[in-house]
């Protein structure tokens, strides 16, 4: 009687233990919610850009040039062997070119260049009158007087004499001069002639003011619109998960074996 009522006590304990719950225990589980968050986007706008540019443009520019003075020649010619008649004939000449021949002129068997300047400008000036004169052998000379061109050797006949200078004229506007070259002229022997003659005229010069158009650069400020991106923070809705503890109740066998 007494197992019986022993065995009945174990089944019953061990019912007890294996099988009714009894001890209460704690567990996490992963809970599903959700959630704001914050995060960054590039977003493009738009904005107003300065910067330079170099630019033509066309401006008027005022220089000085140096320019001759402007004349004309009024005439030139040589005298040779010049007589009371002859100087006459000059003179009527230097009327009907517009000048006046000076006082004293070269005569007789004197060789002399003539050469008339007019100042056209509008402030005096001097005009320099550069020559050179040629004298030849006259039995040479007039052997050749027919000739074009000339060897060597027929030039070395005429056994030639130069002579070289200048004159300088002083000419207010609107006046002339004349150039005796040379002033007292040159001699002229028997057994010589006037063979040769060349003369060039120098005028001064002056400073003008002129204008003329020209390029230059310069630096213009200009705007343009560009493009640029910036960091917006924006919010979106996101799931997450999260621990959460709870309870339950296990048996006394379940506590021991896994707790």
């Amino acid at each position: 009687m007494k197992i019986i009522v022993l065995v009945c006590l174990l089944a019953i304990l061990a019912f007890v233990v294996c099988l009714v719950p009894l001890k209460e225990v704690s567990y996490a589980v992963a809970v599903d919610y959700q959630d704001t968050e914050a995060y960054y986007e590039d977003e493009p706008y738009e904005d107003i850009e300065k910067y330079t540019v170099t630019e033509p443009y066309e401006d008027i520019e005022t220089y000085r040039e140096t320019v001759p003075l402007q004349y004309r020649k009024l005439d030139s010619f040589i005298a040779h062997g010049v007589s009371e008649k002859s100087e006459e004939a000059m003179r009527h000449r230097a009327v009907t070119y517009g000048y006046d021949l000076p006082d004293k002129i070269v005569m007789g068997d004197y060789y002399a260049l003539y050469v008339v300047v007019q100042n056209l400008d509008d402030i005096p000036g001097t005009f320099e009158v550069r020559y050179t004169l040629t004298t030849a052998n006259k039995s040479a000379a007039e052997k050749q007087k027919m000739l074009i061109q000339r060897t060597p050797e027929e030039f070395a006949e005429l056994k030639r004499e130069y002579y070289e200078g200048s004159i300088k004229l002083y000419l207010e506007p609107g006046k002339a001069g004349v150039a005796i070259c040379p002033p007292g002229g040159i001699y002229i022997a028997p057994d010589r002639v006037p063979f040769d003659h060349k003369h060039e005229i120098i005028p001064d010069t002056k400073g003008i003011e002129k204008q003329r158009t020209v390029t230059k650069y310069r630096q213009v400020e200009k705007e343009r619109t560009i493009t640029k991106y910036r960091q917006v923070e924006k919010e979106r809705t996101a799931m997450k998960q999260r621990l959460e503890t709870r309870y339950k109740k296990v048996t006394l066998l379940e506590y021991l074996l896994q707790y």
